[in-house]
């Protein structure tokens, strides 16, 4: 069985704390290629630039420092921690200024909100580590805990926010890289607390310093909480709606759903639904715990039927960004998004805006329906699109019917 001793922790975290020039060129290295991981929205380049991150060595030795009451230690890392945090945000700024991509990934945007199970994972994670620094064979938990808490990704996010002037990725980013620094440290404190005690080594950590960094933890798990719950809250009510529409409107095309505050808005395809149904339905609310909320229920058919200019309108009253989306139990969505692409593609001048999905027709058989919009600055025929998309659907084997809008 291995042996867990103080003297072990002690070395480990001391090799790790000199100031040198080759670690901060490995941390720039790795803020560089994190911040490319973040940019293209790849994550194993993500988790490669946080295994070769030296950043977690300060860290360790503040809480190492706390935990001890060694106020010289505690003074160099936190140096350390400082320079090294700096220099990560300088170069996720340099990086992000000459980027030529400057749309926020879905990498850089999940370091936005961070919530309360990241206060778990920086919390249990930093205690693994320091168990794991003071075993004479750490293994690979180091690098596992590095990985876990992630803390390069936060910081090329503020690095993100810094070069394109956006508080809002500044501040969230931040908040997260303080919730994963403070509480490794913190964790690491505990652990060398609880290490002393076990060896009966006698504690200096006075009642004020408990008290201060009880209080600090509480203040940055607040805000935190408040996420997780709402993060928690609209996933339910998600699901509730979700429910409430696969046993209520079994029968309806679902176009477009959304909820703002505690309004439900609803646009359905289907048989067309009297004012004793509606009302039904915003009755039968109550019974997905839904009650509380306004439902809004707009019909885009008249019988059993779209037309166009229906379908035109209700593209009018639509964010630019809506589409009519995709029914989930149709086996053509990939081949219409496939068409969908390449049309984009080959006539990107000519088409402004292509919509895909289900409409029914007066026998009431479900089609497939492609949706052009035609650009009004382009040149290409309507012909020759329609040719080409007729082909499309064809080559792709999909049972749709191509229609022009126009005026969206």
């Amino acid at each position: 069985m291995q042996q867990i001793s103080t003297n072990t922790l002690n070395t480990n975290v001391q090799k790790d704390l000199n100031f040198t020039w080759s670690t901060q060129a490995i941390l720039f290295c790795a803020i560089i290629i994190a911040c490319i991981g973040l940019n293209v929205d790849s994550a194993p380049v993500v988790i490669g630039a946080m295994l070769i991150s030296p950043l977690m060595a300060p860290i360790v030795g503040i809480g190492y420092g706390l935990g001890n009451s060694n106020p010289k230690l505690l003074s160099k890392a936190t140096k350390l921690f400082l320079i090294q945090v700096i220099i990560a945000v300088v170069g996720a700024t340099i990086y992000f200024l000459i980027s030529p991509l400057n749309t926020a990934s879905t990498q850089l945007l999940a370091r936005t909100e961070p919530t309360l199970w990241d206060v778990l994972i920086a919390f249990f994670g930093g205690f693994a580590g320091v168990i794991s620094s003071a075993k004479k064979d750490g293994g690979n938990v180091v690098p596992g805990v590095a990985i876990a808490t992630a803390l390069m990704p936060p910081l090329c996010t503020v690095g993100y926010g810094i070069s394109h002037l956006n508080p809002s990725f500044i501040i969230g980013a931040g908040y997260l890289f303080l919730i994963n620094a403070f509480f490794i440290a913190l964790a690491t404190a505990s652990g060398t607390i609880f290490f002393r005690i076990r060896s009966g080594e006698k504690l200096n950590v006075s009642l004020k310093q408990q008290a201060l960094i009880l209080i600090i933890a509480i203040i940055i798990v607040i805000p935190s909480s408040i996420s997780a719950y709402s993060i928690v809250h609209s996933s339910y009510i998600n699901a509730q709606l979700s429910q409430f529409i696969e046993n209520q409107l079994s029968n309806q095309y679902i176009a477009k759903q959304s909820i703002s505050g505690k309004k439900i808005q609803l646009s359905v395809i289907g048989q067309r639904l009297n004012d004793d149904q509606i009302k039904s339905l915003k009755q039968s609310l109550k019974d997905y715990h839904l009650d509380g909320y306004q439902l809004s229920l707009t019909q885009l058919t008249k019988g059993n039927y779209i037309t166009p200019k229906e379908f035109q309108d209700y593209m009018k009253q639509s964010d630019n960004g809506d589409t009519v989306q995709a029914n989930p139990n149709s086996s053509g969505d990939g081949e219409l998004t496939t068409i969908q692409s390449d049309l984009n593609k080959k006539y990107p001048k000519d088409i402004s805006n292509i919509y895909v999905g289900q409409v029914t027709d007066k026998a009431k058989a479900t089609k497939q329906l492609i949706a052009i919009e035609l650009s009004d600055k382009g040149k290409t025929k309507r012909s020759t699109i329609e040719k080409s998309a007729n082909k499309l659907v064809k080559d792709n084997q999909v049972s749709a019917v191509v229609q022009f809008v126009s005026g969206l």
